[in-house]
């Protein structure tokens, strides 16, 4: 046996100040909006939810689940020093996911991964976390905080995030209530989201971009059009979701990837290139990559964050609903057969 000692702090791992950070958290949540259902939450080994009003408020309640993290947004966000919208963006890249089956985010729950803990960032991002769950009534009831020196080098994290939502089995949406003939209308994003960052980082290097420069198109920094948190839909959609047919959370993979995932069998979504509105943005980043068209919907959301597919004698109402919250939405396409046999799988023309 070894004469030296060697503590699990000498090892590059300090519990008590994880511990005395969660508990300044804890402490920072007192008095803050929770769900009437949760019974226990940050502090015991796990969050206790009491599900009684959920079996009067639904006729059938479906439990829906996601995991999701922001990628590698969260190495800019450190390098250029803003790091207080990645709360957010872990929320809604969860949250906009459950919503696609029509369901509301009841539970969060974060994990956050690092070499060496640092109070300050740590405490920013779970205050940007519970925020944002505050803005779509839903709850943070725990998480994992880990410090691995081996794993992680000096300066670098990870997130990553699992919502729990709620929705009446009548009222899922999805392929299953997808006709032909449907419209589809596009919600704007606040910007890049939280996908194709690897893309936009390499980009940016090449560039020698200054976060502190004027983006060619005016109005913001680099620093923050890059890091513009990621836009939650639900307040936007929710109260109008019984009017919908599907929802596609347009991330990673881009439109191709995402829109066919909620259409059924034998069907295709036509949309418009005219319709789209291609932001200024985004054709930058096109033009220097030097990307096709496909290419580029394959990788960003190219301004849109979201599509809802409704009947047509619905868009006129929900266009409405969605210009009275603020929030730019206009149709880019309908829903077709696609001519195959109802075995065929459901793709996206670009037209």
């Amino acid at each position: 046996m070894s004469d030296s000692k060697i503590t699990y702090q000498q090892a590059g791992v300090d519990p008590e100040k994880a511990a005395s950070i969660l508990g300044r958290f804890k402490d920072f949540q007192k008095g803050r909006p929770k769900n009437k259902g949760l019974l226990s939450g940050i502090g015991p080994y796990a969050a206790c939810f009491d599900l009684s009003e959920w079996t009067t408020k639904y006729k059938q309640p479906v439990l829906v689940t996601s995991c999701d993290g922001v990628g590698t947004k969260v190495k800019l966000a450190a390098e250029w020093g803003k790091i207080d919208g990645l709360g957010q963006d872990l929320v809604a890249m969860n949250v906009n996911d459950v919503l696609c089956v029509g369901a509301k985010s009841e539970l969060f729950l974060d994990y956050y991964a690092t070499g060496a803990l640092k109070e300050d960032e740590l405490l920013t991002i779970l205050k940007s976390i519970q925020g944002a769950c505050e803005k779509i009534g839903c709850s943070l009831v725990g998480g994992e905080t880990a410090e691995m020196p081996g794993v992680y080098r000096d300066g670098d994290f990870d997130l990553a995030g699992f919502a729990i939502g709620v929705v009446d089995r009548e009222r899922i949406v999805g392929p299953e209530k997808v006709k032909a003939g449907d419209s589809i209308i596009a919600l704007a994003s606040s910007g890049l989201h939280s996908n194709g960052f690897s893309l936009v980082r390499k980009i940016l290097a090449r560039t020698h971009t200054a976060p502190d420069a004027t983006v060619p198109w005016g109005g913001k920094t680099w620093r923050e059009w890059t890091l513009e948190p990621t836009t939650l839909y639900g307040p936007y959609v929710l109260p109008i979701v019984d009017k919908v047919s599907a929802l596609a959370h347009i991330t990673g993979g881009g439109l191709f990837e995402n829109l066919p995932r909620v259409l059924p069998k034998g069907t295709k979504a036509v949309v418009g290139s005219k319709e789209w509105n291609l932001p200024p943005s985004f054709a930058w980043i096109q033009e220097q990559a030097g990307l096709e068209s496909s290419e580029l919907l394959s990788t960003l959301n190219c301004g849109v964050g979201m599509l809802v597919i409704c009947r047509p004698t619905e868009k006129d109402g929900l266009l409405a609903h969605f210009k009275s919250m603020g929030l730019p939405a206009w149709t880019v396409g309908t829903i077709e057969t696609s001519g195959e046999a109802t075995s065929g799988e459901p793709t996206v023309d670009w037209k």
